[in-house]
């Protein structure tokens, strides 16, 4: 049981694409590769939100929209291609539609990428809507960028490496499809990361790793955990886009807007001085370096960040933090064996620990860490849960549904996994009631539940019946980012 739900939590993690050697075609040649010029007869799109469109090659693939107010089809326009994990394209255009009025970005996304797809599936959505979008809308082909989320962060990258002409990539929450992979063609990268997600210690040393290869990049670290980043912290991304576009000469310099990025940094800076975080006050003058350098006259920043480097406190964080995710890494690594191997009460007791911890100071590096590690927990948790349900081995689903509960006790999903497991198993009672405790955690996707094979057995039960309606009753509550 352990080295099949391993190989599961493995496979998710990485996002489910391991692009294969014959589907690396990306050969270093111009920005134009990524989309293929073949006539097709297409209907332009509208300004606004458009939240399907059919591709005119192949219907069965579709994607979302927003084309910016000032849109003019007489020039051409950058464009963000997004992947949602889900494969729900309009969900981060929504997002950030907002940002693409302010900074003058189409954005597109679509909805037939998601986790669980091998390469050769996600390339075929990705080369489909963004060959359909070039044929509806007036594209600048130098400022094609990608933005993932998760699984879709490894897509936006995997788009960039192997197809090519990708300007920039913008990767939340995941980062490049392999662990050293051979980039042919250059791109600039931007990371997004929460300080509870737990793919936090992998995006910390793929920054570590672009730095060594002297790579464009920069990593943005935020109050969240694993989700979109919200359009507030997202707005350094299209500021990021804008000021490598100048510095690559594909547009004018906005003194204006460097000018803005320049003193939002200062300020930053300042505020953490004045609260004596010398560690944020160095990673915000980093940061700056990497935004505006080029553009603006930084020396005087660049040999603050030299004299700070040279500070004990500096250099003992820095050693601290790769001591700390290189064990965060060993961590998760002995849980993955944990689940299987420790009993309900040795999980009892460092679930706690970890709990009391994080009540004490939610904010504290190691608390923030114990999220992480229960954010963790709670993703390999519900992939043996549901491993072991396919194998319809119930003892095995049980054991994780159980310690789902435990790491992540106010998330419904354990609940409803348990009903379908007792409704599949003949047991109509309990898959009542814990397909009500679910209602009451929050669950009310009543397409899923009726569409769901397990609950056949019950489906003309009164309760399910009720239970049905109560969820259709209850008001939506959408975090976008989650």
């Amino acid at each position: 049981m352990k080295r099949k739900y391993c190989a599961a939590f493995a496979f998710l993690v990485w996002g489910c694409h391991s692009p294969s050697s014959s589907t690396n075609t990306n050969n270093g040649s111009t920005a134009a590769d990524t989309v293929k010029h073949t006539q097709v007869n297409a209907k332009p799109i509208d300004k606004g939100m458009t939240d399907t469109v059919f591709c005119t090659a192949d219907p069965s693939q579709r994607y979302a929209t927003y084309v910016p107010a000032r849109y003019d089809a007489k020039k051409k326009w950058p464009i963000i291609y997004f992947f949602d994990p889900h494969g729900v394209g309009n969900v981060p255009l929504v997002l950030y539609k907002a940002l693409a009025d302010k900074y003058g970005y189409i954005l597109a996304g679509t909805y037939n990428s998601k986790n669980g797809m091998q390469w050769s599936e996600s390339e075929k959505a990705a080369q489909a809507f963004m060959q359909d979008s070039w044929q509806r809308l007036s594209i600048d082909n130098s400022r094609i960028y990608t933005f993932g989320f998760s699984g879709g962060a490894r897509v936006a990258s995997s788009v960039a490496l192997y197809d090519g002409g990708v300007t920039g990539v913008v990767a939340c929450g995941g980062g490049l499809p392999e662990k050293n992979p051979q980039i042919k063609q250059a791109f600039s990268f931007l990371g997004f990361v929460g300080e509870r997600d737990f793919n936090y210690t992998e995006m910390q040393q793929l920054d570590k790793q672009l730095a060594q290869m002297q790579f464009t990049h920069q990593l943005i670290v935020y109050h969240g955990k694993h989700q979109w980043p919200p359009a507030d912290v997202a707005e350094q991304a299209f500021q990021w886009l804008e000021l490598n576009a100048m510095k690559t000469k594909f547009i004018p310099k906005n003194d204006s807007l460097v000018k803005a990025v320049e003193q939002q940094f200062v300020k930053n800076a300042e505020q953490a001085e004045k609260q004596k975080n010398e560690i944020g006050e160095y990673f915000t003058y980093k940061k700056l370096l990497n935004f505006i350098g080029g553009l603006a006259e930084v020396s005087s920043y660049a040999t603050k960040v030299q004299q700070m480097e040279k500070s004990e406190k500096i250099n003992k964080y820095l050693t601290d933090e790769q001591d700390n995710e290189e064990q965060e890494i060993r961590i998760e690594s002995e849980y993955i064996n944990d689940l299987s191997e420790k009993d309900i009460d040795w999980w009892t007791s460092t679930v706690n620990e970890m709990c009391t911890s994080i009540k004490k100071d939610s904010l504290a590096p190691t608390s923030l860490q114990y999220q992480r590690l229960l954010s963790y927990l709670s993703l390999a948790t519900y992939m043996g849960a549901s491993q072991a349900f396919k194998q319809n081995n119930n003892s095995a689903a049980a054991h994780f549904l159980d310690l789902y509960k435990m790491v992540d006790p106010t998330n419904p999903e354990h609940s409803y996994l348990y009903a379908c497991m007792y409704a599949r198993s003949g047991n109509p009672d309990k898959a009542i009631n814990y397909l009500a405790d679910a209602v009451k955690l929050g669950f009310i996707d009543v397409k899923r539940t009726e569409t769901d094979s397990n609950f056949v057995s019950i489906k003309d039960n009164p309760a399910f019946i009720a239970l049905l309606k109560k969820m259709q009753a209850a008001p939506v509550k959408v975090d976008l980012t989650q």
